[in-house]
């Protein structure tokens, strides 16, 4: 029997304001294709977005609060770093990721580079979700649904580099895999010059 998929669930719920109960529904459409591993929310208010407050807490998930100077809508860095970094580990299988307005398309193409899935979470499609392996729609007013996108080819995996023992301080599982080589570095140094960019428009 093949094993769970487990997605990790990255929300900009500053960017995307949906109500508690549209993310809930989300999340249920989610868990037809995998078991949700962990979830990270960026733009955490405790009076705009307190409808969150319980299931963060319950879960003891982490919430960060908006960026002072980032525009409203706009993609939030950190989320975009996290990701990058979450897909060197084997045990993650996918992403469910929730964000703002930019181009995030040379994330998706790293992220599938891995080998992982990559599940967008939009109100209306765009040219980031069109190059996911699954969308859910987010509706205010109806369930969510997911449109799968003919036109998605799998990407072949990236070599995994020979695995590193994790230093004591990082809470990375040991097998996870190194990203330091020339072309991996490159790539995301690319990728984070390309979102700094967008972010300070």
């Amino acid at each position: 029997m093949a094993a769970t998929k487990k997605y990790v669930v990255l929300a900009d719920i500053e960017s995307v304001r949906v109500p508690f109960a549209v993310f809930e529904s989300a999340l249920e459409e989610l868990s037809r294709y995998g078991e949700i591993a962990a979830c990270k929310f960026y733009g955490y208010s405790a009076k705009r977005t307190k409808d969150y407050g319980e299931f963060i807490q319950e879960n003891s998930y982490d919430a960060l609060s908006a960026l002072p100077k980032k525009r409203k809508g706009k993609l939030d860095l950190r989320q975009v770093i996290d990701a990058a970094r979450l897909a060197q580990f084997p045990n993650i299988d996918g992403f469910f990721l929730i964000y703002g307005h930019g181009d995030i398309t040379p994330l998706i193409a790293y992220l599938k580079a891995y080998g992982k899935d990559v599940v967008a979470g939009v109100i209306e499609q765009d040219k980031n979700s069109a190059l996911c392996n699954k969308v859910i729609i987010l509706h205010n007013d109806a369930p969510s649904q997911v449109v799968l996108n003919a036109g998605y080819k799998k990407t072949e995996a990236a070599p995994q580099q020979p695995r590193k023992a994790a230093p004591q301080h990082q809470e990375a599982p040991k097998s996870a895999p190194s990203a330091s080589s020339d072309s991996e570095q490159a790539q995301l140094a690319f990728l984070l010059e390309q979102f700094n960019k967008i972010i300070n428009e």
